[in-house]
C-alpha cells in the first residue's frame, strides 16, 4: 500500500485554495468564505458546527471523528478565513506559486489540512482520538482581536490535547509569544484652536506636549530593554502615527499619538493599562492639560513549556520532513495561539507554509510549501496521534 505521504493530490489542494481565494471577502465578513469552507470541509470527510458569535461572521469547527471507543487524544487544527483589505489581481496558478490575496495567509493552510483528512478518509484509516479544524474570521477583521475565538472559548466547552496554529514558524518551534495592545492617546488643552500671534504664551502647546509624552514613553521603553524576558527578549512601546494642527499657524486644540505596547506573558494587559495612565498623568500634570487612553488588547502573551508532547512531535515531525531541525523561539508577533493556550488551556504550537508573502503587495504560496507543510501535518498526527502513515517508497 501506497504511504500516505504519496495519496496526497496537490491538483485538490490548488482547487480549494483558488477556491477559497476567488472569494473577495472583506475583513468583517466572511459569510461567503465561511459556506463554501463549511462544504468543503464536510466534503473532506468532517462534520460541521457553524457558529455566528459575531454578527457576519461565522466559526466553523469540523470535526473528524475516529475510534468512539477509544480513549485516544483530541487534536486541533487552527485556521483564519477572513485577509487584510488591501487589493489584489484574481487569483491564478504559475510557476510553481498560486497568486491572490489569501493564499499564503492563510487559505493555502486551510486547504492543507483538507487534504490530510481526505488522505486518511479513502486510506480508510482509524484515527485514535479525534482531529478538529476550528475556522475563524476575526483574525485581521475588525483589529485582529480574535473576537469570535474569545466568544467561542466563552461558550464552548471545547477540550483538546493540542492545538497548531496553521501559520507562521515555518523554520522555527514558537514556545512563548508576547502580548499585545494597541493605544490611542488624545491630548486635550483647554479653549479653541486660535491664530499663534493671539494665544497667550501660558497656553500650554498640544504638540510640545506630544513630544513630552514621546519622550516619556521612550525613557519607558529604555527601562523595558532592562527587563529581560526568556526566549523573546524585552517588551516595548512603538509610536506609529502622530496628528495635530491643521493650519501652518493655528495653535491646535488636541493632538494624537497611534502605537503598540507590547508585553511579555507573565503581564496582565490590566497592569500595562495602569502603568501606561500613570506615564501620562505625569506629562498631563506637568503641562497642565487633559491627556486620555484608548487602549485596547489584541492578545495577552503566553508560554508552553519547552519539554511538552506537542513540541517532541513538531520537532520530529519537521525533522523527517525538511530534514531541519527546529530551535526554540519566543516570537514578538501575535497569533491566535494565545488564545488557545490562555482561555483554552490547550497547549498550542505554529507551523505552517513559509509565510514570507503574507500582507505583501503581491501575495503567493508556493505549492511545494504546501505539500511540505501537508506532510509535516501527516507525520505530525503520526507523532500524536498513533496514526500508521506507511514508509514512502
Amino acid at each position: 500500500m501506497k504511504s500516505l505521504f504519496e495519496q496526497i493530490d496537490m491538483d485538490h489542494v490548488i482547487n480549494n485554495t483558488l477556491d477559497l481565494v476567488k472569494i473577495q471577502n472583506t475583513a468583517g465578513n466572511t459569510i461567503e468564505v465561511a459556506e463554501v469552507y463549511e462544504r468543503l470541509l464536510k466534503e473532506a470527510g468532517f462534520s460541521v458546527e457553524k457558529h455566528e458569535f459575531i454578527e457576519n461572521n461565522p466559526t466553523l469547527i469540523g470535526r473528524y471523528q475516529g475510534n468512539t471507543e477509544s480513549k485516544g487524544k483530541t487534536l486541533i487544527f487552527n485556521g483564519h478565513m477572513d485577509v487584510i483589505t488591501l487589493q489584489h489581481d484574481p487569483p491564478y496558478v504559475e510557476n510553481g506559486k498560486i497568486y491572490g490575496r489569501g493564499t499564503c495567509d492563510m487559505k493555502g493552510s486551510l486547504a492543507s489540512i483538507l487534504e490530510v483528512a481526505r488522505v486518511l478518509r479513502n486510506s480508510n484509516i482509524s484515527v485514535d482520538g479525534e482531529i478538529i479544524v476550528v475556522a475563524n474570521s476575526m483574525h485581521e477583521s475588525p483589529g485582529g482581536r480574535g473576537e469570535d475565538l474569545l466568544a467561542m472559548s466563552e461558550t464552548i466547552n471545547l477540550e483538546a490535547d493540542a492545538a497548531i496554529v496553521m501559520e507562521g514558524a515555518t523554520y522555527e518551534c514558537t514556545i512563548a509569544q508576547l502580548g499585545s495592545a494597541t493605544f490611542n492617546i488624545t491630548i486635550e488643552r483647554n479653549g479653541e484652536p486660535s491664530h499663534q500671534l493671539y494665544t497667550p504664551d501660558s497656553i500650554p502647546h498640544p504638540i510640545a506636549v506630544l513630544a513630552d509624552v514621546v519622550q516619556a514613553l521612550e525613557q519607558a521603553n529604555e527601562e523595558l530593554k532592562e527587563k529581560r524576558i526568556e526566549d523573546i527578549g524585552h517588551g516595548s512601546y512603538f509610536i506609529g502615527n502622530v496628528q495635530s494642527g491643521s493650519f501652518y499657524n493655528q495653535m491646535p486644540k488636541y493632538s494624537f499619538i497611534e502605537g503598540v505596547r507590547r508585553y511579555g506573558p507573565n503581564d496582565s494587559f490590566e497592569d500595562v493599562q495602569k502603568q501606561m495612565i500613570e506615564i501620562l498623568n505625569k506629562v498631563g500634570d506637568k503641562h497642565g492639560v487633559k491627556i486620555y487612553l484608548d487602549i485596547k488588547k489584541v492578545r495577552d502573551g503566553y508560554r508552553i513549556k519547552k519539554e511538552d508532547d506537542t513540541i517532541k512531535a513538531l520537532l520530529d515531525s519537521v525533522r523527517k520532513v525538511r530534514g531541519i531541525d527546529l530551535p526554540l523561539v519566543g516570537k514578538k508577533l501575535v497569533t491566535d495561539a494565545g488564545i488557545f493556550v490562555n482561555e483554552m488551556d490547550i497547549p498550542t504550537i505554529c507551523y505552517g507554509p513559509d509565510q514570507n508573502r503574507a500582507h505583501a503587495e503581491v501575495e503567493y504560496v508556493e505549492i511545494n510549501e504546501l505539500k511540505k507543510t501537508i506532510n509535516v501535518y501527516l507525520q505530525f498526527i503520526h507523532n500524536y496521534l498513533g496514526v500508521e502513515i506507511g514508509i514512502q517508497s
